[in-house]
């Protein structure tokens, strides 16, 4: 996929002070989802406002968009996959898919695709059948099946972002495999300009990656490494990987009951570490780090939050996501799920769910205008 230039430009010009603040964001409330990658490299200024919580759900109501989370788990040995969002939205669902028991395996970030793959019920073994969807138009083309000899790690897909209906859309979906010999892993891309999976080269290095959503950012998609030691990045234009280490604060510490999870802010990745403080009140805290300089994997501290006000009020909630800087999406075991700002210690939105286990949460944004898949 082509990238985005990660270079921005200064506040004069288009981008700048030519416009007032209420009229800016007038202009950009009405652009195309896929096209406000382009406008958040004109300026810092725009890129703020594009990135400010107020901005989603006016944009969400102007342009018809969806933007919110999948969550996936399983029931019943079948899988269950349901949407929510905090903005009024159509309901949203996979069951248009050829099965009735099919989960996503990936989503792209552009196009509002995902790839999901499909089971199937009959007396005779029928393998899996992998799909590339739309869900906001319930549109679907079956893809050719990886070598699926060996499990899976993990997976991501990229999309070229695009507002023309009438272009096909590109798309990359790679896949990563664990051999017999596990000190290194197997990768397959699949380019949708070829319509085929191909071998790209092995990841040689030990690397154990927990079969969760890769979290984009800055080009590539990261997931943490078992037991969080460091991160894995993937550039799918150049099909290139590196590690990337964990802030120094976070790596010398090592507290073997630190809960680590990626996500991103405003396109840059971070880190999300929950502890417990020493002594008798063991109040937990989650401090959340933030790449400073992507090439040099260089992080800077961003914030620090006490949850003992989250623990009282809600219970146990398990942090998923960070919606924006200061607002983090949880779910519970009690049938709902909600947006909580951390700063100012309360509940920004709540909402009821119909699975009490949920496994996977893929963030998911996507125009309701039909695309070409074939």
């Amino acid at each position: 996929m082509s990238k985005q230039s990660n270079t921005i430009g200064d506040d004069t010009g288009a981008g700048g002070a030519s416009l007032p603040e209420d009229q800016v964001l007038e202009v950009l409330t009405r652009v195309p989802l896929d096209d406000l990658a382009a406008c958040r490299v004109v300026s810092t200024r725009w890129r703020s406002i594009t990135y400010d919580p107020a901005f989603a759900p006016l944009h969400c109501r102007r342009t018809a968009t969806v933007s919110g989370y999948f969550l996936q788990g399983m029931e019943r040995n079948r899988h269950r996959v349901e949407f929510v969002s905090m903005h009024a939205s159509p309901a949203i669902s996979l069951d248009f898919l050829p099965s009735s028991n099919a989960r996503i395996e990936a989503v792209a970030a552009h196009r509002g695709l995902a790839c999901c793959v499909g089971f199937f019920d009959t007396p005779r073994r029928r393998p899996p059948c992998y799909y590339v969807c739309k869900p906001a138009t319930r549109q679907w083309r079956a893809l050719p099946s990886p070598r699926t000899r060996f499990h899976t790690a993990a997976m991501a897909m990229a999309a070229k972002p695009c507002s023309n209906a009438a272009v096909k859309a590109e798309f990359k979906i790679v896949r990563f495999s664990i051999p017999k010999v596990h000190n290194y892993l197997h990768c397959e891309v699949f380019d949708s300009r070829r319509f085929a999976w191909r071998r790209a080269p092995d990841v040689h290095c030990e690397v154990s990656l927990p079969l969760t959503p890769a979290v984009g950012a800055h080009g590539a998609v990261h997931w943490l490494r078992w037991y969080g030691q460091d991160v894995f990045a993937f550039d799918l234009e150049s099909e290139a990987w590196r590690v990337i280490a964990l802030p120094r604060e976070v790596d010398e510490r090592r507290d073997p009951r630190a809960r680590k999870q990626l996500s991103a802010v405003a396109g840059r990745l971070c880190l999300l570490v929950t502890t417990t403080t020493e002594g008798g009140a063991g109040e937990e805290v989650m401090g959340v780090w933030e790449i400073a300089n992507y090439a040099e994997g260089s992080w800077e501290r961003k914030m620090t939050v006490s949850l003992k006000s989250l623990r009282a009020e809600e219970g146990a909630m398990m942090l998923r996501h960070l919606y924006s800087s200061d607002v983090g999406f949880l779910d519970s075991l009690i049938y709902k799920d909600m947006w909580y700002d951390f700063r100012r210690g309360k509940k920004v939105a709540e909402v009821k769910v119909d699975q009490a286990c949920v496994e996977h949460v893929f963030k998911f944004e996507s125009d309701m205008i039909p695309c070409k898949l074939r």
